[in-house]
């Protein structure tokens, strides 16, 4: 596994830079199409910005679209560190990050990065958080392919796995 913290770290200062300085003080652009389109550069920000820099010299992944890259979240601290999980409520649409899991150690879980999270998209946002995929937890087994928040002060992203599709 390679660390990417770093990677990820210049991604997400970009990407709220563009945000914090070219949408958010337009209030004509605080609004969801403004957001879905800030996601569609977000997309070409991470291709260039971290897929690119990770695929230098492999001449099998030039395509960035047929690259394959699996990131690992990682808690840093030796210790548990907080996490809040995605938890469902039947019926409802509403997204709740209040499952009754409150700390995880890097040994209890394998978790796999999707993006980055902000509670206030239409704010001035930090993406502070990792929104991570449990894909491996033992002893809850229940929370495997739920969504979960961590800080990231509080975690560290490893390439897990490159190839093409």
């Amino acid at each position: 596994m390679r660390e990417v913290t770093n990677l990820m770290d210049h991604y997400r200062i970009v990407a709220q830079t563009i945000w914090n300085v070219g949408f958010w003080p337009k209030p004509e652009l605080q609004n969801w199409d403004s957001w879905d389109r800030f996601e569609e550069i977000k997309r070409l920000l991470f291709n260039s910005l971290v897929v690119a820099q990770l695929q230098e010299g492999d001449e099998c992944c030039k395509d960035l679209s047929t690259v394959n890259q699996i990131y690992q979240v990682v808690p840093s601290d030796p210790g548990p560190v907080p996490i809040m999980i995605h938890h469902p409520r039947e019926g409802d649409r509403n997204w709740y990050w209040d499952d009754p899991v409150r700390q995880v150690q890097a040994s209890d879980v394998e978790l796999h990065f999707q993006d980055y999270f902000d509670w206030n998209q239409m704010g001035c946002i930090e993406l502070q958080y990792y929104r991570v995929r449990i894909v491996a937890f033992p002893s809850q087994p229940h929370l495997v392919g739920r969504e979960a928040l961590l800080e990231r002060q509080h975690a560290r992203v490893f390439l897990l796995r490159s190839s093409g599709r």
